[in-house]
């Protein structure tokens, strides 16, 4: 999956839905509280198509023991030096063929 991966909230909120249940075996509900949001404000994010703010995703991010950016773009940590290898060298290989 390449770095620039398109973000979807839903994404977003099914991996945060996923995470709880597994991770810490709890509800959504639960978790929301769990690590002290505001459980209206969640679902109206979730509800209108929004993500949270950033300091939100990191505090869920954190809870969950992941990333922010796998809550958005489900790249594991480890993936992430491999996927932005992989980025550079498509870069490179484009600028190859462009020089021929």
């Amino acid at each position: 999956m390449p770095i620039m991966a398109k973000i979807t909230c839903m994404d977003f909120y099914a991996r945060v839905k996923e995470l709880a249940k597994k991770t810490k075996n709890l509800s959504l509900q639960e978790f929301i509280y769990s690590v002290g949001l505001n459980h209206a404000s969640y679902y109206s994010l979730q509800r209108d198509g929004n993500l949270p703010r950033a300091d939100e995703a990191l505090v869920i991010a954190q809870a969950l023991g992941t990333t922010v950016e796998y809550l958005l773009m489900g790249i594991e940590p480890e993936n992430r030096i491999k996927n932005m290898l992989d980025d550079f060298q498509a870069v490179i290989d484009q600028y190859r063929n462009q020089k021929h």
